[in-house]
Formats: C-alpha cells, sequence, structure tokens
C-alpha cells in the first residue's frame, strides 16, 4: 500500500510539472522578444527625456546645454503649439469617426452570403496594402486643382464651369485629408469588425428573430454588445495612430495652407527636421506621448473594455 501511494504521489508530482512546465512554454517563447522590445521602449524613452531637458540644435552642437524643464515650459507660450494640437484632434476626428462607420458598415455587408465574398474581401483590404506616401500622392492627383481627375469628371458632368482648388482653403484641404485617409484606413475596420461578427452565434439571431426583434433592434441589442470590446480596442488603436500619423499630410499638404493642416506629429517633425530644435522637439513628442496615454485610459474606462472582457 505504502508503495503504491509512493508511485501515486510520484506520477501526480510528474504531471504537475509537466502541466506547469505547458503553461511556461509559451511565454518562454516570448520572453525574448518582449525583453527586447521592453529594453528598446525603456531606453528611447529614457533618452527622449534626456534629450527633453536640453537646448540641443544640430546648428549649435557646440552649445549643448541641460536646461530642465525650459523647453517644457516653452510650450505654454507657443501659438504653433496649440495650434497644431488643435489641428490634430480635427485631423483624428474627421479621419477616425468615418472610416469607423465606413468599416462597420462594410464588415456588415461581408458578412453576408453572397457570390464572389472571397473577391470583395481581397479587394477590401488592398487599400490598406497601399503605403501613405502612396496613397498620398494618388489622392494628390485626384484632387489636383488643375489637371485632377475628380475636377474632370465634375466639369464633364456638367457640376462646376471650372476647376475646383481642393488644396486652396483649409475646409477643402482638410475634406481631401479625410476621403485619403477614409479609403486608406476603413478596411483596417472593416476587417476587425468582421472577424468579430464571424465569432457570433448564429441560433442568437435566429433566437431575436422568434421574439419578433426586427433588423435594426438585433443590430442593436445582440451585433453591437457581441462586438464592443472589438470596436473599443480597435477605435483607440486607430485614433493613436491617426494622431501620429503624417505620411498623407506631408504627401498632400506638407501642413498648409497656412499651416491650418500641421497636427502636432507634423509639427514635431517640422521643429526637429527643418528647424533642427530636436530638444524642443523631443518635449513635444514627451507631451504628445502624454496626451496619448490619458487619452487611453479615460477611453478605457469610459468604454468599458474591462466589463466587456470579463463577459
Amino acid at each position: 500500500m505504502r508503495l503504491t501511494a509512493s508511485r501515486s504521489g510520484t506520477q501526480d508530482t510528474g504531471k504537475m510539472r509537466r502541466e506547469r512546465g505547458e503553461r511556461l512554454y509559451p511565454y518562454l517563447l516570448v520572453a525574448p522578444v518582449i525583453a527586447i522590445v521592453g529594453l528598446g521602449v525603456v531606453l528611447g524613452l529614457g533618452y527622449l527625456l534626456i534629450l527633453s531637458s536640453q537646448r540641443y540644435s544640430l546648428i549649435r552642437l557646440n552649445d549643448i546645454q541641460f536646461i530642465g524643464l525650459e523647453n517644457y515650459a516653452r510650450v505654454f507660450e507657443d501659438r504653433d503649439f496649440w495650434r497644431s494640437v488643435t489641428a490634430s484632434f480635427i485631423w483624428v476626428i474627421g479621419s477616425v469617426v468615418p472610416q469607423f462607420v465606413l468599416g462597420l458598415g462594410l464588415a456588415l455587408i461581408l458578412n453576408q452570403n453572397f457570390r464572389g465574398r472571397g473577391i470583395f474581401r481581397v479587394l477590401t483590404i488592398m487599400p490598406w496594402a497601399v503605403s501613405g506616401v502612396v496613397a498620398g500622392l494618388m489622392w494628390l492627383w485626384v484632387f489636383d486643382g488643375t489637371i485632377g481627375v475628380l475636377n474632370d469628371l465634375l466639369m464633364k458632368a456638367g457640376l462646376t464651369e471650372r476647376p475646383i482648388p481642393w488644396t486652396l482653403f483649409p475646409e477643402t484641404t482638410w475634406f481631401t485629408l479625410f476621403v485619403a485617409n477614409a479609403w486608406r484606413g476603413t478596411p483596417f475596420f472593416a476587417i476587425m469588425f468582421l472577424a468579430a461578427l464571424q465569432g457570433i452565434d448564429d441560433s442568437l439571431y435566429e433566437a431575436a428573430k422568434i421574439d419578433g426583434a426586427s433588423a435594426w433592434q438585433r443590430f442593436l441589442r445582440v451585433t453591437l454588445p457581441l462586438i464592443k470590446q472589438t470596436i473599443i480596442i480597435s477605435t483607440m488603436l486607430r485614433v493613436i495612430w491617426t494622431f501620429n500619423y503624417i505620411d498623407l499630410i506631408f504627401t498632400m499638404t506638407e501642413g498648409g495652407p497656412l499651416s491650418a493642416t500641421r497636427t502636432l506629429a507634423m509639427y514635431i517633425f517640422d521643429t526637429a527636421y527643418v528647424d533642427s530644435d530636436f530638444g524642443y522637439a523631443a518635449a513635444l513628442a514627451v507631451i504628445t506621448c502624454l496626451i496619448l496615454t490619458v487619452f487611453s485610459v479615460i477611453y478605457w474606462k469610459l468604454g468599458g473594455a474591462e466589463e466587456a472582457q470579463d463577459s
């Protein structure tokens, strides 16, 4: 009896060790990558903080000095900074909202059974695969005030007698940027939402139909709650990416006209690589990081992502 109990205890111990090893194995595989990425983030952020506390200009390399929080204090008196922050919020809202709406609608369509659905899914992801610079050049040609394709079509259709200078005024310039970014960013939401919709059990919709729920009620009571977590995460990621995204703006407008479309990310780029003021650019980058961190925390809490995960 003692020998049997001893063998049973040994087997249980071996089984526990194997189970523990199986649980730890995935973490051991990703540990080197996490360590390298984490080290890069820590070192990069540390260097950024050091650089932001210095007067560091490529034009005056012999005059590099530690100035403490002077670069941060300079922000409050910088009108260009506040204009760029305003432009950033306009850029994010005008870009993410139409991308979200179009992406959700496209996902609902692609989730239906129809002939050629696979081809349409491939076509949907294609704009996302195009680089920002290429997309900017393409849409710059479409909206060109002289030889643009859009103006040519409008004049041939009799909707306008002369070419429209799309990039001459801030309002129309923002419109061109929103259209270009919606074309490129909508596939991200479409694919994310489509993946979430694929995970919803059809029996839930059938039960809702039996209860007499209309299509709109099924969308509000079944679809939206079940994809809530995907909506929160994808929207938060897209806001962060768009806030830091300058490819389209740099290619299409370079921040014009009259700096109307110069976002905070674009202002940091100009400060560092045009004015060669790397110290102040670093301080602006730290402030940008703080803005996005505060937004992420507040949005995560208000959106109820934690409750969505628990459910």
